[in-house]
């Protein structure tokens, strides 16, 4: 859209036809589910289980395409179909209660399982997908593709050999096709970004005028590609280090079958920047206290209310070294952390 042509002085601007598909059309899904809600105790109580299955066919995505097949490097299209099931459960509960002390609990879990089934390419076939996985070194680099039998949006990476001291080696990688060099044939299919297993709790006491709930989530399997500490890896650009040259591994890599040779200084594609995100977090701690009418105006009390004071984001515990394990698209490249913060309230009912 900025391309020009000069007529003399004048420079005027060109119009060229961008990427076009004509065979492009919706997603269609199927769901199938099944449940069973429970009660006890007058729904003291409650309860319930769901499975699903669904399925995806027509799959949109925006991929890359070989240079001259269209008017541009990338196309949406139909790439195929997906697959996903699951179970759910939640439970409320009331385990106590007493006149002047009431205990309420929420829980819920949720498993869930997610494979490609088809590509329009065929199995052996995989798309690097285009939207929002762009890493930060390399020329618009993806770190995530398609593939039959992989769960979507899956790294698609080197596999890292490391020395004696379980420290990584700098630009070496596993043969894993075993032809003697690097190349993307060895790349392979590692972690996804979504959790295999997430879950959420909320638990509220109640304790004559006083109240202090807490809410919990957290993501069990989730990965995630630490672009920010990728980025911020390159060890021998000076040229005053390199392991680009090393052709061997230590001997306890070799008993392990990482008979992995150079590969220069693409360290962005391995898999020791695929680092297990998973968490349990704290969304909010609240205390609050309620307390009757304060006055009397003609008879008629007034003025109650409650004060209280609430937590945000207090605490998060997870193995994860980056700011915040809880990315949406798997790539941690502008952290930005969920600010702690802590508000004082008071409510008045005249």
């Amino acid at each position: 859209s900025y391309a020009q042509y000069p007529f003399g002085d004048i420079y005027y601007g060109t119009m060229r036809p961008s990427a076009y598909n004509p065979d492009l059309k919706w997603e269609t899904t199927t769901t199938y589910n099944a449940g069973i809600d429970l009660g006890f105790l007058n729904n003291r109580i409650t309860a319930n289980v769901d499975g699903y299955y669904r399925e995806t066919k027509d799959l949109l995505n925006t991929v890359t395409i070989p240079v001259g097949m269209q008017f541009g490097s990338v196309l949406t299209k139909n790439i195929g179909s997906l697959k996903n099931y699951g179970l759910e459960f939640s439970i409320n509960a009331k385990p106590i209660v007493t006149k002047d002390f009431t205990w309420d609990l929420s829980y819920n879990i949720a498993w869930n399982h997610n494979e490609i089934t088809d590509l329009v390419g065929g199995d052996d076939d995989f798309y690097q997908i285009v939207q929002n996985t762009s890493i930060s070194r390399g020329n618009s680099t993806r770190i995530q593709a398609n593939k039959v039998g992989e769960p979507v949006n899956s790294f698609f990476v080197y596999q890292q050999v490391y020395d004696e001291n379980g420290k990584p080696i700098e630009g070496m990688y596993v043969d894993r096709d075993g032809n003697g060099r690097i190349d993307d044939g060895d790349r392979y299919f590692y972690k996804k970004p979504s959790a295999d297993v997430i879950m959420g709790l909320t638990t509220k006491f109640l304790y004559k005028n006083w109240d202090l709930s807490m809410s919990f989530r957290a993501s069990l399997g989730n990965y995630v590609y630490y672009d920010f500490l990728s980025n911020r890896a390159v060890v021998s650009q000076s040229g005053l280090y390199t392991n680009s040259t090393l052709h061997n591994t230590t001997p306890e890599a070799v008993a392990l079958g990482f008979t992995g040779v150079g590969a220069g200084n693409d360290n962005y594609l391995s898999d020791y920047f695929v680092r297990n995100a998973s968490f349990l977090k704290c969304s909010n701690i609240t205390l609050g206290y309620s307390f009757p009418a304060l006055f009397k105006v003609g008879g008629h009390e007034t003025c109650s209310g409650r004060a209280f004071v609430t937590a945000q984001n207090p605490f998060i515990i997870s193995k994860y070294k980056g700011i915040d394990p809880e990315v949406s698209n798997g790539i941690d490249s502008n952290p930005y952390p969920r600010p702690f913060s802590i508000q004082i309230g008071l409510n008045l009912n005249f």
